[in-house]
């Protein structure tokens, strides 16, 4: 069989993108913008004029804006009655979101493994493409519905107030005047909540296509020499999906008789992997390898040493390897999970 070229990284990636974002758009963004009406108009909308004429009072009697101020405590009960309805309106998006990254999950891995192939050009070469069990990928991606994700979706109204609620501690502890206090709090509670929503309809979507992911590629180990982990590699990905790109993660000679992995990443992470046919060589350049190559002022600009200098300056210093920025965690709904370390994290990782 003739094996067609690798595609490149850029194009696993485009192509990620292209499909799920497709699917994300039609469920989802309806969603999001409810959530962004509901905490900008309406009764909302009149407890925050409220809330800014009590600042105005207060800053012309000299006073703070305290977190039990009766005028803010009213404003904060009814944006929590909005965001528990607000998160009834996210679960109904939930099942078809969920549906549409496991469709995805199928078509995307196909398009990778065997580009420009149809089914009976491969059939006519012996070569089949297996679909998975679809019972066994819904075992697998069964977040929708779930307790874990009714809980998730119970905190979400209560989190996000008790983010407002202490952002009126942190501007009484700096010292804010009670109109700057209001102002921060009004910009976090109009914005925060699509923040929130959209992270937890993210995840859900992309933990959903990296189990089918899966799925689809152990249905397919027999065409399989290595599945390979690949990340985005742009300024804003973090530290930790560089240093796994280009991992393999499933291997024919080690693993022929082991399912191949979830990859596991953080929540919204985009990390994704792919099959290398067999007969098909694949070079692609680790994460790590490709970030040293980097000069000094563009690994500079990596979002993750802008807004952390410390480990910037700890990296150049070698100090700290990429690899020392890759923290497993465990997430209630979405079980194993990576994300980039702190600079405290990481540190605390070195040998003694």
């Amino acid at each position: 069989m003739a094996i067609p070229e690798p595609v490149r990284g850029a194009s696993i990636t485009d192509l990620v993108t292209r499909l799920l974002d497709r699917g994300y758009t039609q469920t989802v963004s309806p969603v999001l913008d409810a959530v962004t009406r509901s905490v900008s108009t309406g009764r909302i909308r009149r407890r925050l004029v409220e809330l800014e004429t009590e600042a105005a009072r207060l800053a012309d009697a000299g006073e703070r804006l305290s977190a039990n101020n009766p005028v803010l405590r009213a404003f904060l009960a009814d944006l929590d009655d909005t965001l528990r309805a607000d998160a009834r309106l996210i679960d109904t998006a939930a099942e078809p979101l969920q549906a549409s990254a496991v469709q995805a999950a199928g078509q995307i891995q196909r398009q990778l493994a065997l580009p420009g192939f149809s089914d009976g050009q491969l059939r006519a070469i012996g070569v089949i493409w297996n679909q998975p069990d679809p019972e066994m990928v819904a075992r697998l991606v069964q977040y929708a519905g779930s307790p874990a994700w009714e809980t998730a979706l119970e905190k979400f109204g209560p989190d996000v107030v008790a983010v407002v609620r202490n952002q009126a501690i942190r501007g009484a502890a700096l010292g804010w005047g009670p109109i700057h206090s209001a102002s921060e709090i009004a910009r976090l509670a109009t914005t925060f909540p699509r923040y929130q929503a959209n992270n937890l309809m993210r995840t859900l979507q992309l933990t959903s296509y990296r189990d089918s992911t899966a799925a689809h590629q152990t249905a397919n180990r027999a065409i399989t020499s290595q599945v390979i982990r690949i990340a985005a590699r742009d300024t804003r990905t973090c530290l930790s999906c560089i240093d796994q790109h280009g991992q393999v993660i499933w291997d024919a000679e080690r693993d022929a008789n082991s399912p191949v992995p979830r990859v596991d990443d953080h929540h919204s992470g985009r990390c994704g992997s792919f099959i290398v046919v067999t007969g098909r060589v694949v070079t692609l350049q680790p994460g790590a390898e490709w970030f040293a190559s980097l000069s000094p002022e563009r690994q500079q600009q990596q979002e993750s040493f802008k807004k952390s200098p410390g480990k910037f300056a700890a990296y150049q210093s070698g100090r700290l390897g990429l690899h020392d920025f890759v923290q497993p965690y465990q997430d209630p709904t979405f079980g194993p999970m990576l994300r980039e370390a702190s600079l405290k994290g990481a540190l605390s990782r070195e040998p003694d």
